[in-house]
């Protein structure tokens, strides 16, 4: 995926089960998806992709059996489509089968699988729309202080303004950096 200067989205590769073009053809060169000329930023997932416009709407197209489009259900989608109505996003990264975002108040948000805790909401439970991330600290915490995240295959990372890594979700290999 890539946003040209004139803010125009392309996209190629493998597409199962849509690169966002509304086909299932596979692109080996770049093809423009829409002929929206707003969007602000995107990040592809394993089988999905999600992009933000530059109006600060969040958009997500491709496999969605996890819930990983956002948009409630876990149906596929083979072409972008606006998920909530929010107008606030202002960072998004897509992971293996979920995905994280943060908005303009600083609050960070996740939604998509969750078997290994990816989401940070501690129930293990697939998310089909975004939900709020909770530090759970004593006492447990909504923070509004994010800066940065990115979402790995099945563990997620965010990091604060106050300059501290935060890691959750898999952490088979050692990918959460605790010393476990």
């Amino acid at each position: 995926m890539g946003i040209k200067s004139d803010g125009t989205l392309w996209a190629w590769g493998h597409h199962f089960p849509g690169l966002g073009d509304g086909s299932t053809l596979r692109r080996l060169f770049p093809v423009q998806i829409g002929s929206d000329t707003d969007w602000a930023s995107v990040s592809g997932g394993f089988d999905h992709t999600i992009g933000l416009k530059t109006d600060g709407t969040l958009w997500a197209w491709g496999r969605n059996n996890d819930g990983q489009l956002g948009d409630g259900t876990t149906t596929d989608s083979l072409i972008p489509s606006q998920v909530g109505v929010d107008t606030d996003w202002v960072t998004v990264s897509a992971g293996m089968d979920h995905n994280l975002g943060y908005k303009s108040d600083g609050t960070l948000w996740a939604w998509g699988d969750n078997i290994t805790g990816e989401i940070g909401d501690a129930t293990g439970i697939d998310r089909l729309s975004p939900v709020q991330v909770i530090i759970y600290i004593n006492p447990p915490q909504n923070d509004s202080d994010w800066n940065s995240i990115s979402a790995g295959a099945k563990h997620s990372f965010g990091l604060k303004k106050d300059g501290t890594l935060w890691a959750w979700g898999n952490n088979s290999s050692g990918q959460l950096g605790n010393g476990t």
